[in-house]
């Protein structure tokens, strides 16, 4: 039995295209799946470019859309290698190097999302607490522009969260949502079924996308994970449409550095240890052996935070071992200043820079906010240009 070949507008995966050659898919199904709003999705089956040769599998609905094997591309290819070799075209999986570190951050952010799931709550953020903490205190956009926008790209979507929150905040687009790690395979079915989220598993920098392709772009705590937080910038920039938006928040190095007082040193003193000494040997060793440790660390930290703030009776152990993964297990956590992150959207012709607001975080969490959160619209080309 061989693959029935269909067309990506079947599936509205249309928008997605060869990260290496930039050229159209065609779909090649082996399962579908009917959803109660009357569509039907493609749950098991690959993606191939007649023109590079390229194939991607899909797999619980999910676009694997990688450009280096993986030990998950390998087992579909042994399980669907007969029915592979009946499409039109010779096809082959691809194999080029991952980006700097990727392997590693991808293997990370999987254990991460993967022992946290569908939690009600993320990072201290409850299902209502999160859409207001986009919507209000980082987007600030009006209804005219929310309603404008028809296509989000949401990358570094985690389990799927941030895409519900920008799918009810977008409420005519169509969210694109991509993530490196895997676990966003197990969420896939039920994020199609929301009728208006596409997960994707992608690099960054290698996005299955045309450039210029989105009407806003988002990027919450994802490029300073990687080799390059700048470059990664660089990438985000690149699908951003002419007149579109992009918002990007990442660490700041104020946060760290810039406390004054003995707060300020403790503060200093975590950063150290954290990114100093348990990040660099926790990012690089095995899982068997990272994985002891950092239950041993949850299981020592987790009394101390399970009843703290607006969480309490709600935080649960994996909670605390997300927080921990995302603290010492990444192996990348660049930090950067204010006025570096403006200069990127300066050079690359955003203005109407808005940053994060403060006011509207204390007002709503009683705290005060962290990092460097803007939002621009690309009104013209770079400056440098």
């Amino acid at each position: 039995m061989g693959l029935e070949i269909k067309n990506a507008e079947a599936y509205g995966l249309e928008k997605l295209v060869c990260p290496i050659s930039g050229t159209p898919l065609s779909v090649g199904m082996i399962e579908e799946h009917h959803s109660d709003n009357g569509k039907s999705y493609l749950k098991t089956g690959c993606l191939f470019s007649e023109e590079s040769g390229f194939i991607y599998p899909v797999i619980n609905g999910v676009p694997v859309m990688l450009t280096f094997e993986t030990p998950l591309s390998r087992d579909f290819w042994g399980k669907y290698k007969a029915m592979i070799e009946t499409l039109p075209v010779e096809v082959r999986l691809p194999d080029l190097d991952p980006m700097p570190g990727e392997r590693s951050i991808q293997e990370t952010f999987t254990e991460e999302w993967g022992g946290l799931g569908d939690d009600d709550v993320v990072f201290a953020y409850d299902e209502e607490e999160g859409y207001l903490l986009h919507k209000e205190v980082w987007l600030q956009m009006t209804p005219e522009e929310t309603d404008a926008v028809e296509t989000v790209l949401d990358v570094g979507c985690g389990f799927g969260k941030e895409a519900r929150y920008l799918s009810r905040i977008f409420g005519n687009a169509s969210v694109y949502a991509i993530d490196l790690n895997l676990a966003v395979i197990a969420a896939g079915i039920s994020l199609l079924e929301t009728g208006k989220i596409t997960p994707v598993v992608a690099s960054l920098y290698r996005m299955p996308f045309q450039d210029g392709s989105f009407d806003h772009v988002h990027c919450q705590g994802v490029i300073h994970h990687t080799f390059s937080t700048k470059k990664g910038f660089e990438a985000l920039d690149r699908k951003v449409k002419e007149g579109g938006t992009l918002f990007v928040w990442v660490y700041a190095w104020e946060d760290s550095f810039g406390v004054p007082g003995f707060r300020g040193f403790l503060v200093h003193t975590y950063y150290f240890v954290s990114h100093r000494i348990f990040r660099p040997i926790l990012s690089r060793a095995p899982a068997f052996v990272r994985n002891p440790v950092v239950h041993l660390i949850t299981v020592m930290y987790h009394p101390l935070v399970k009843n703290r703030g607006r969480n309490k009776g709600r935080w649960k152990y994996e909670n605390t071992l997300h927080a921990v993964r995302d603290m010492f297990t990444p192996m990348y956590a660049h930090r950067h200043r204010f006025n570096e992150v403006y200069l990127w959207f300066q050079e690359k012709g955003y203005e109407k820079l808005k940053f994060q607001s403060a006011l509207k975080y204390q007002q709503l969490f009683g705290t005060r906010i962290i990092g460097i959160g803007f939002r621009g619209r690309k009104e013209h080309g770079p400056h440098n240009a």
